[in-house]
C-alpha cells in the first residue's frame, strides 16, 4: 500500500463502531450472504425461569413453569395466548459485549413446534434493561430457530427473492447461538439460527430515507374496512409502533374507507395517492413466488408504514420460515408449487382485487411479472443463491444437529404438516409453473374460498394436503376406499389397551403419526395433527360415549360422514366436497389476536 488505509485492516473497527454507537445507520456488513456470527447469551437461573413461555390456547405450547409471574414484570402476548415475559441477561455478538440487555422468546406457532426443544427464537432489546449499544445500527436483534425449516435456509432465501423484486424487506445472517445459565448449561450450543433484520427506525431510515413516519404491525388484519372516524377503533389491530399524529391516523382512515367503500372511479383516481402501487404489487408478486401463504392475505406477518415524504403506505413482509409451501393451509405442497400469482390467496381480497381490476394496473402487473421471471424468480438465480445458502449452512447445521441429538432432542420439530418440498425441487417447479403463467397456458392454482364472515372452514385448510396424503390411485379425489384405509392406517398407528380399544392419548399419537408422518425422527409433540384434531375424531365416533374408540367405530363413522358428504352418490369426493365434510368433523381453530397480558405494575 502506498499512503492508502486498508479497508481490511479498517473493517473490524468500523463495524464495531456500528455496533456500538446508538442512533447508527443500518450497516450492511453485518447482513453480508453467508455471514455467521457467534453470540452467546447469558441468563441467571431466575431470569432463566421467568422468561419460560406460560399458557396458551392449547395448540401445545409448553406448560407453564411453577414459578410465578412477577406482576411487575413486562410480558408479551402471542396470537395464541402464550405469555413470553421479558427478561434482563447479557449477549455478546462477535466480539461485543451488551450488558443488562433485555430478552424474551419470540414467535406464535413456533413456540409449540419448539416446545420439546430449548432452542427457541429469542428477541433481544439491546436498550431496555439501560444500555445504550447498537447492533448494525439497530436496538433489536431477531435470532430466529428456524424449528419448522429443516433447510435452515428459508427466511436467507425468502428475504433475498423480496429484496431482488423490488420491495423494501430485511436482510439476514446466520447465528450459531450459545446458552449459559448457571448451575444449568454451561455455553450450550442451542444450534443454528436466522439472524433477520429489525423492522424498525434503523430499517425505516435505509429503506426510506426516512424514519419519522408511522410504522404498523398489524395482526388478525386481512381486509382494510371502514371502522368510521375514531382512530381506536383501528389500533387494536393496526398495532402502531407509536400514537399517530391526527393526520397520520387520518390517511389510514382514509386509505381503509377508499378501499372498502370508495366507488371503482374514487378507488381508480386515489388509491395512488394512498399506497405505492408499484411496491405493492412487487410484494404480491414475490409473496406469491415464495408460495408464503402464512401473511397479510392471512391476516399475519407484515408491517406496514406509512411514509412522511410520500403520505403513502408500504407492505414491508416478515417471518418467512414458512415460505416455500411450508405452510399447506391454502393447498397442498404440490398445489403451493403451482401457486396463482394473480391470486395467491383464498377467495377475495379487496385491495388486491380491486387494484388488478384496473385496467392499467392489471398491465402494469403482467409486465412486472414477465420481468420478474427473467430476474429475481430465474431458475438458474435462485439455484445459485441457493447453493450458497447450503453451503454457508453445511457446518453449523451439522454442529446443530449433533448438539440436538446429545440432548436427545429431534434436530427439528414435530411438524403439524409434515415434510416441506425440498427447496431445489421447490425452485424447479415453481419456476416451471411461473412461465407457464407469465406465459398465459396455466392460471395456477388458485386456493379453496375459505367462506365469507365468522370462523374461517377448517376444512378449506386442511383438505388440500390430507388429500394429497391419501389420494393414493392420484386422481385428485378421495374414494371411499381410501378414506376408510386412512382410517384404518390411524387405528393400526394406535396403541391399544386389553380391549383392544385406543384413548384420547394413543388417538393423538397415531394420528400424529398417519396424517401426514412428521419428519423421521421426530416425536410426538408441539403444534401436530393429533392434538389438533384427536378430539373431534373421538366425540363424533365414540358410540357407546365411553371415551375410547374400537376398530368398528372409527370405520362406522368414517363411513358414514364420507357418505353424508358424497351428495352426488359417486363413491369420491372432490376437494370441495372434501372440505365440507373435514369442517364438518372437525371444529374451526381460534386464531386472530388474543386479549392483552396485564400492564405491568409502574
Amino acid at each position: 500500500m502506498t499512503g492508502r488505509l486498508s479497508f481490511r485492516r479498517l473493517a473490524p473497527a468500523l463495524l464495531a463502531a456500528a455496533l456500538l454507537a446508538p442512533g447508527a445507520a443500518a450497516d450492511p456488513a453485518a447482513y453480508a450472504p453467508g455471514k455467521l456470527w457467534p453470540v452467546h447469551i447469558t441468563l441467571s437461573a431466575e431470569e432463566d425461569a421467568a422468561i419460560q413461555p406460560r399458557g396458551g390456547y392449547g395448540f401445545g405450547p409448553p406448560k407453564a413453569p411453577a414459578t410465578p409471574i412477577d406482576p411487575n414484570r413486562e410480558v408479551h402476548r402471542n396470537t395464541f395466548g402464550v405469555d413470553l415475559p421479558w427478561g434482563t441477561g447479557a449477549v455478546a455478538v462477535g466480539d461485543q459485549a451488551f450488558a443488562k440487555v433485555g430478552i424474551r422468546y419470540k414467535g406464535n406457532g413456533t413456540i409449540g413446534d419448539a416446545a420439546r426443544t430449548i432452542r427457541k427464537s429469542f428477541k433481544i432489546d439491546l436498550d431496555r434493561a439501560g444500555g445504550t449499544g447498537r447492533f448494525a445500527g439497530s436496538k433489536s436483534i431477531n435470532l430466529h430457530c428456524e424449528v419448522t425449516d429443516p433447510s435452515r435456509c428459508r427466511e436467507v432465501l425468502g428475504y433475498e427473492v423480496y429484496r431482488a423484486a423490488g420491495v423494501p424487506a430485511p436482510r439476514t445472517a446466520l447465528a450459531e447461538v450459545r446458552l449459559t445459565v448457571p448451575g444449568k448449561y454451561d455455553r450450550e450450543l442451542l444450534g443454528l439460527y436466522t439472524v433477520v433484520e429489525a423492522v424498525d427506525k434503523s430499517f425505516l431510515k435505509d429503506r426510506f430515507g426516512d424514519d419519522t413516519g408511522l410504522l404498523m404491525k398489524p395482526e388478525g388484519l386481512r381486509e382494510f374496512e371502514d371502522r368510521g372516524n375514531d382512530w381506536d377503533k383501528y389500533k387494536a389491530q393496526y398495532l402502531p409502533k407509536r400514537e399517530p399524529t391526527a393526520a397520520e391516523a387520518g390517511r389510514v382512515i382514509g386509505f381503509a374507507r377508499l378501499v372498502h367503500k370508495g366507488d371503482d372511479a374514487a378507488f381508480e383516481k386515489e388509491i395512488g395517492s394512498y399506497l405505492d402501487v408499484d411496491t405493492y404489487l412487487r410484494f404480491v408478486a414475490a409473496t406469491a413466488f415464495v408460495a408464503n401463504t402464512d401473511n397479510l392475505f392471512f391476516g399475519h406477518n407484515y408491517c406496514l408504514y406509512l411514509n412522511p415524504r410520500t403520505s403513502r403506505l408500504h407492505v414491508i413482509p416478515w417471518d418467512l420460515d414458512r415460505a416455500f409451501a411450508n405452510f399447506p393451509v391454502l393447498g397442498s405442497n404440490r398445489q403451493q408449487m403451482d401457486l396463482s400469482l394473480t391470486h395467491p390467496y383464498s377467495g377475495a381480497h379487496r385491495l388486491t382485487d380491486r387494484l388488478l381490476a384496473i385496467p392499467e394496473v392489471g398491465v402494469q402487473y403482467q409486465k412486472l411479472l414477465k420481468e420478474l421471471s427473467a430476474t429475481a424468480f430465474a431458475k438458474d438465480r435462485l439455484l445459485a443463491r441457493l447453493a450458497e445458502a447450503e453451503a454457508a449452512v453445511k457446518a453449523p447445521l451439522e454442529r446443530d444437529q449433533r448438539a440436538a441429538v446429545a440432548r436427545k432432542e429431534p434436530p427439528g420439530a414435530s411438524l403439524m404438516f409434515g415434510t416441506p418440498p425440498a427447496l431445489k425441487t421447490f425452485i424447479e417447479k415453481r419456476t416451471a409453473s411461473v412461465a407457464a403463467q407469465v406465459a398465459g397456458v396455466s392460471k395456477g392454482y388458485v386456493p379453496a374460498p375459505l367462506g365469507v364472515g365468522g370462523p374461517p372452514k377448517l376444512g378449506a385448510l386442511l383438505a388440500g394436503p390430507f388429500l394429497e396424503a391419501m389420494d393414493k390411485d392420484g386422481d385428485d379425489h378421495l374414494s371411499r376406499d381410501e378414506w376408510t384405509a386412512a382410517g384404518k392406517r390411524v387405528f393400526d398407528a394406535c396403541a391399544r389397551d386389553g380391549d383392544g380399544k385406543v384413548d384420547l392419548k394413543a388417538l393423538t399419537a397415531g394420528l400424529s403419526a398417519s396424517l401426514p408422518p412428521p419428519p423421521e425422527g421426530a416425536p410426538p409433540g408441539g403444534f401436530t395433527l393429533g392434538g389438533f384434531l384427536a378430539g373431534a375424531i373421538l366425540d363424533r365416533a365414540d358410540a357407546d360415549k365411553d371415551r375410547k374408540l374400537t376398530a368398528d367405530e372409527l370405520q362406522s363413522a368414517a363411513r358414514a360422514a364420507f357418505d353424508e358428504f358424497d351428495r352426488r352418490k359417486a363413491g369420491r369426493l372432490d376437494e370441495d366436497e372434501f372440505a365440507d365434510l373435514l369442517t364438518a368433523v372437525f371444529p374451526a381453530p381460534k386464531f386472530g389476536p388474543p386479549p392483552p397480558p396485564p400492564k405491568a405494575k409502574q
